[in-house]
């Protein structure tokens, strides 16, 4: 895995703060924590709480009173209290919540002044639920936080600052670890992910306690829409007991299950239970409803209910070279024909999508040179091996970009499945059997579309318009496709121009970084956390990314999964993001069709999905 891990982050980070006290000759000293470098989730060993007296560097003093409100929620502001004066603490009526921030640039300390002055950007507001909120718009500001040596000359206080519970982005990724809980969508055909934080040292004992009462409280706002809710009246009966003898046993309220369609009721809520204590899940679930007998659950079948698990560990791989879909080496089937596409179609692509399901293989190139382009598409049967009869998608303007399938039907009518593509700027969605392509209208996003990427399960989304990125869910009513109103996040960027899911709680993004330097990193789907993949790229624009995603199911610790395999295009070339940036040749292709000019490079990499 490509992952870095985060006390090696955290390592660098103290001894860079603990570096920059006030030297006696200098006027102005750097003060930590400073500007994100990269964050990611580490290992499960949370660091100690650190107190007023930790330290009497200033830098350090003041990082660790950006952590001081992780922990037990009810008792942040007590927490944070410690790092005050009496008098200044007295005084101190916080907003509960805390507001998570990521510094700008790196905070000043002028000597003979006792004023540290943070500009930072609001990533959002954590809840006692593990929700990370983020703001309904930009914003950016400073903090003024004014110190003083407390009465021992050596240690420091904290004698001003703004009535708000402040948490920096290095302390949730050094205290917190996602956790991803998980609620049925409204078809009950798959599990939607429902990425939340949870402190690193809770105890192991109280994690399913602590999941359960997740669930019952319901999916985060942004997902409600596309998933259901247990039924009212669901309770917890008692804490959940220890596993013993490799079970976990879990008391409902009969509420829990209702009385129509039980059978059905009680398999969705065991297999949505067993999901979300993964990797905790011991061999057996004993699931008690109110005052029946427990039902036990043994084995892993229940990892069918989330279609990420269909995704292999590694992908099949294709490019195009000289108008057609070709394979790429060295991945697996590379001397197979393409999937459902047939022969005499693959020629002058310049885009295509493939997705299989156990049932069916779905395609959609995008033919033409110039403005004279087509979308075409179409579904086949994928133990037939037969090719697909391609139809064309119309009503779609100039300047058709990628295509890529959204949610595919898992009934008898396949042709229902639908895609996504952007045209001219606007949305469009498109049905498996082709026809009109219908505009799918997007609120909460400013300027022209320019990337959109869909999660495994089919409805979350991210969408890159205007330079920013956000998310939002996918539905289907009777009137065609519809999106819920998109969310604006806030990577570590200037602007944004590609993203691509590459795990469940991650996306990988590409754009310029606040250095004015192209950059690729992987940013949680919330935005709040990042991880460096390709840090400096020059001013190669990068226009397209695509990220084969983990598969939740190979997690083997609380730290969630992110892609092995990530590909983008420049301009004039296509790129693997490996360790560095890798160029795609002709000879990483399988088969190569034909000689080509030596100008002509393969472009546009995907993955079957």
């Amino acid at each position: 895995m490509r992952r870095s891990s985060l006390p090696a982050v955290v390592a660098v980070t103290v001894l860079a703060l603990a570096a920059c006290g006030i030297p006696d000759e200098s006027g102005i000293t750097v003060v930590g924590p400073g500007p994100s470098t990269g964050i990611t989730t580490g290992s499960d060993d949370a660091p100690d709480q650190a107190t007023r007296t930790t330290t009497s560097d200033r830098g350090q003093f003041v990082a660790n009173f950006l952590a001081a409100a992780a922990g037990d929620y009810d008792g942040a502001t007590d927490r944070v209290k410690e790092f005050m004066s009496p008098d200044t603490a007295d005084k101190f009526k916080p907003v509960a919540i805390p507001r998570v921030i990521r510094l700008i640039g790196t905070p000043l300390f002028s000597s003979g002044q006792a004023e540290v002055n943070l500009t930072y950007e609001l990533i959002g507001t954590l809840g006692k639920d593990g929700l990370l909120e983020p703001p309904k718009e930009p914003v950016r500001g400073t903090y003024q936080i004014k110190l003083g040596t407390a009465e021992d000359g050596i240690s420091l206080y904290v004698l001003d600052a703004p009535p708000v519970l402040l948490l920096s982005d290095t302390a949730l990724a050094s205290r917190y670890v996602q956790h991803t809980i998980y609620f049925w969508n409204t078809e009950h055909t798959s599990l939607i992910p429902d990425v939340r934080y949870m402190l690193r040292d809770v105890p192991i004992e109280q994690v399913p306690t602590i999941v359960l009462n997740w669930l019952i409280g319901g999916p985060a706002p942004w997902l409600r829409s596309v998933t259901d809710v247990l039924p009212q009246g669901t309770a917890l009966l008692g804490k959940i007991p220890a596993i013993l003898e490799e079970t976990l046993t879990i008391d409902l309220s009969a509420q829990a299950v209702p009385t129509e369609g039980a059978a059905e009721a009680l398999d969705r809520l065991r297999r949505q239970i067993q999901w979300s204590l993964r990797p905790l899940m011991p061999d057996n679930l004993a699931l008690k409803i109110g005052h029946q007998e427990p039902n036990n659950y043994y084995g892993t079948d229940y990892l069918t209910s989330n279609a990420a698990f269909r995704l292999e560990s590694r992908p099949e791989r294709f490019a195009v070279y000289g108008g057609k879909i070709v394979r790429l080496s060295e991945t697996p089937r590379a001397v197979q024909a393409i999937p459902g596409v047939p022969p005499q179609a693959n020629k002058d692509v310049r885009a295509a999508a493939l997705s299989t399901s156990a049932a069916h293989t779905y395609a959609a190139l995008v033919t033409g040179t110039g403005t004279k382009q087509t979308l075409r598409v179409g579904v086949t049967l994928t133990s037939s091996g037969a090719d697909a009869t391609l139809r064309e998608v119309t009503g779609l303007p100039d300047r058709v970009g990628y295509p890529v399938w959204a949610m595919t039907s898992t009934g008898t009518r396949p042709q229902d499945s639908i895609g996504l593509i952007i045209s001219n700027g606007q949305l469009y969605g498109f049905r498996a059997d082709g026809g009109a392509a219908r505009p799918v209208q997007l609120a909460g996003v400013s300027g022209a579309l320019s990337a959109i990427t869909v999660a495994p399960d089919g409805h979350r989304v991210a969408i890159v318009a205007g330079g920013r990125l956000y998310r939002a869910v996918l539905a289907i009513s009777g009137d065609g496709v519809s999106l819920s109103e998109a969310e604006l996040l806030r990577p570590p960027l200037q602007t944004v121009t590609a993203a691509g899911f590459s795990g469940e709680g991650w996306l990988t993004v590409a754009g310029v970084g606040l250095g004015g330097r192209v950059t690729v990193l992987d940013v949680t789907v919330d935005g709040a956390l990042q991880d460096p993949r390709l840090p400096d790229l020059g001013d190669d624009a990068v226009t397209y990314v695509t990220a084969y995603p983990a598969n939740p199911a190979n997690q083997t610790s609380t730290e969630l999964g992110n892609a092995d395999y990530v590909s983008y295009t420049t301009a004039d070339a296509a790129w693997d993001a490996l360790s560095t940036a890798v160029r795609i040749d002709p000879d990483d292709l399988a088969e190569p069709p034909g000689d080509q000019p030596p100008n002509v490079v393969p472009t546009a990499p995907f993955f079957l999905n």
